[in-house]
This record gives C-alpha cells, structure tokens and sequence, in this order.
C-alpha cells in the first residue's frame, strides 16, 4: 500500500509541475480527482495479496507515461474528430459552369 501511496504522491505532482509550468495557473479540480480516483482503484485491486504488486507496478506505471507526456516522448494527440453538425450546415457544391463556346 506504501508503494500506491508513493506513486499517488509522484503523480500529484507531475500533473501539478505540467499545469504550473504550462498554464502558469494550479490544476483543475478535475485533473487531480481524476487520477486520485484511479489511484483509489489501484489501492482496492492492491488489497488482494495476489494482485499487490500488478497494482503498484500500474501506479508507477502510470506516473511514468505522465513523465513521458510532459516531456514530450508520449507521441502526438490524435487529431480531433470533425464535427459533423459543421459539415451538414454547409451548402452542397454547385454544379460545374458550363463551358463558354466562342
């Protein structure tokens, strides 16, 4: 359980360093009850003595994709769906001028 608390702790502020050096502003309540949450997770799946070390090794697994998100190792974030309400709204394409005889 010490492990979970630990990595909870690393966690916590990774994502407070990222919003601090890069919004210049603290985290969104979210974020934080976000991961907390999925912490709490981890420390319920650690309480079977089979799967403690499977939950500590996601926890620290977890703070270690957050360490490559902040330095830019994660890889790209998809490209964001286009909205479909936007393209129902524009009109169809007109039909091809006829061509000018001389």
């Amino acid at each position: 359980m010490r492990g979970i608390i630990l990595a909870w702790a690393i966690g916590e502020g990774i994502i407070i360093y990222r919003s601090v050096t890069r919004d210049h502003s603290p985290p969104a309540p979210g974020a934080l009850l976000a991961t907390s949450g999925l912490f709490v997770l981890l420390a319920i799946l650690a309480e079977a003595d089979q799967a403690r070390m499977l939950a500590t090794a996601m926890a620290f697994g977890v703070d270690i994709a957050a360490m490559l998100n902040l330095w830019g190792l994660g890889g790209k974030a998809p490209a964001p769906a286009p909205a479909v309400a936007a393209a129902a709204k524009k009109p169809a394409a007109t039909a091809a001028a006829p061509a000018a005889t001389a």
